[in-house]
């Protein structure tokens, strides 16, 4: 992704992201690259993190509303969502597992986040 992606998304979802996220799309992390996390973990499309976002954004959510401080910005392509907060200083990641359904911890920091996705990408192959 580049500016015009974020600003697009900045738009089309009212919103301002975080920088920590905004560093990380707009300097995507190789080794990312060779998996499936541009398709969904760590969605690479300005046009589908849009779509994932307004699909719950502001609608019914399991009994509830989808929070406001929360951005999808991947899938697990089985309707759970990889989840960053939209207001803090330092990087870290939320699941939310339909099955269950809640919103569960993740990664702390943006290298334990890219190392579970590779973790996720290898054991899905195997």
């Amino acid at each position: 992704m580049d500016i015009i992606a974020i600003k697009q998304i900045e738009k089309a979802l009212g919103l301002t992201l975080p920088q920590y996220y905004v560093d990380l799309v707009t300097n995507y992390p190789t080794e990312l690259l060779k998996s499936d996390a541009p398709d969904f973990a760590l969605l690479d499309d300005p046009e589908v993190v849009i779509a994932e976002n307004q699909a719950v954004r502001g609608k019914p959510f399991y009994g509830g509303s989808w929070p406001d401080n929360l951005l999808i910005i991947g899938t697990n392509g089985c309707g759970d969502f990889y989840v960053t907060k939209l207001v803090g200083e330092e990087f870290s990641t939320g699941f939310f597992d339909h099955e269950i359904p809640a919103f569960l911890p993740h990664s702390k920091s943006r290298s334990e986040f890219i190392a579970k996705l590779l973790q996720e990408s290898n054991d899905a192959s195997a």
